[in-house]
């Protein structure tokens, strides 16, 4: 990779436009660093570009999961306690406009390879699309769970019916209703599919290893804590205790 055409040089290279690496493209401009990031996505958001499942909601309520810079949060107001991907995706839009991020970001560009040049003391990073780039710093903020996993079920390869996996559900969505869907797994992400999908579906199966207990995310502390904010009515992101089966 040493021999390769390199294409910039860098102070700092950062993986992955998410909260952190936003956050970290913000602070080492402000102390004069050349830096940009490079992103998988065709957008700004981290996983909130790829969650875009029904359901698809933060599990942490705001103000926490929101960035402390005064300049952000005194002009956005979020309309939900756990606010879903959508308006996810309008907050990291709104943060672009603000902060200027996109003007230092490669879409679209996913990094394959890095490694360290000690005689120039820099990494040398390749993508897959042939770009190589050198950087004194290599700065990956790619998730602690940024690796999918499909379980190896037998005959999965020759399923005849759709399969999507929530890590990479098709951004422009999929017509689920009057459908027979599975949903495997109740984590997070499954029970979210669950209470969006159950309604609209002619037939639903929850199929899980473990049975668990599901609360109302409301009951998480009371509605008045926060009073600078909207109170969400008990619907907004509510998983209620029910069925696993639903006709």
């Amino acid at each position: 990779m040493q021999n390769g055409n390199v294409t910039e040089e860098l102070d700092a290279l950062i993986v992955g436009s998410g909260f952190g690496g936003i956050w970290l493209l913000y602070h080492l401009r402000k102390l004069g660093f050349k830096a940009k990031i490079y992103e998988a996505g065709q957008d700004l958001g981290g996983i909130w570009y790829w969650n875009c499942y029904p359901g698809a909601r933060v599990d942490s309520d705001v103000p926490l999961y929101e960035y402390s810079l005064e300049e952000i949060w005194r002009e956005w107001t979020w309309t939900e306690r756990f606010p879903s991907w959508e308006e996810l995706r309008e907050y990291f839009k709104f943060v672009d406009k603000k902060l200027d991020i996109s003007k230092d970001c490669h879409f679209n560009t996913r990094v394959t390879a890095a490694e360290f040049d000690k005689e120039k003391d820099q990494w040398i990073i390749a993508t897959e699309d042939g770009l190589v780039t050198r950087a004194k710093y290599f700065l990956p903020c790619t998730g602690f769970a940024a690796k999918r996993y499909v379980p190896p079920f037998k005959g999965l390869e020759t399923f005849e019916g759709e399969c999507h996996h929530t890590a990479v559900w098709p951004q422009n969505g999929i017509e689920l209703r009057d459908k027979k869907i599975g949903v495997i797994g109740t984590g997070a992400s499954g029970v979210q599919v669950i209470q969006e999908v159950g309604p609209i579906a002619k037939n639903l199966v929850s199929l899980r290893s473990l049975v668990g207990q599901l609360g109302s995310l409301a009951d998480t502390f009371p509605v008045d804590r926060i009073s600078t904010y909207p109170k969400p009515s008990l619907a907004d992101g509510t998983a209620e205790v029910g069925q696993t089966e639903t006709t």
